[in-house]
């Protein structure tokens, strides 16, 4: 047991290497960690609540030269502009057509919208996809 002496008396704490409890060593790590960790939970929350997210709900072939597609999209502001960028495959998964879909200021809500629209391909299309949203 150390003589409560030697915790007392600072020349003999140098002596015996006895630091201070609260080093500010430990307010640093804490002040990183913290800042990491807030860093994590922000950049977390921003990839799962994307400004634009589109999910794909069907397709149909109208005939050989076009395909229809529906989607939802649905944004975080509806106060700007946006765009998706939807495409046409064939069965070996070429793109045989593309569309960037144009949404207006006003025309979507805050919550989901569903669109509907018509592919021109240049080849039969077996399938269609969003490729981005913006």
């Amino acid at each position: 047991m150390t003589h409560p002496k030697v915790l007392t008396d600072p020349r003999l704490r140098q002596r015996y290497g006895i630091k201070p409890a609260h080093s500010q060593r430990y307010l640093l790590t804490g002040f990183l960690v913290l800042v990491v960790a807030s860093w994590f939970i922000w950049s977390g929350y921003n990839a799962a609540n994307p400004a634009v997210r589109a999910d794909l709900i069907s397709f149909k072939n109208i005939d050989d030269q076009s395909i229809s597609i529906t989607y939802s999209v649905q944004v975080r502001d509806p106060n700007i502009d946006h765009s998706c960028s939807l495409i046409a495959r064939d069965l070996e998964k070429n793109t045989v057509g593309e569309v960037s879909d144009l949404i207006p200021v006003g025309s979507l809500l805050a919550g989901k919208n569903q669109r509907t629209v018509v592919i021109s391909t240049r080849l039969p299309a077996v399938n269609a996809g969003i490729s981005s949203c913006e």
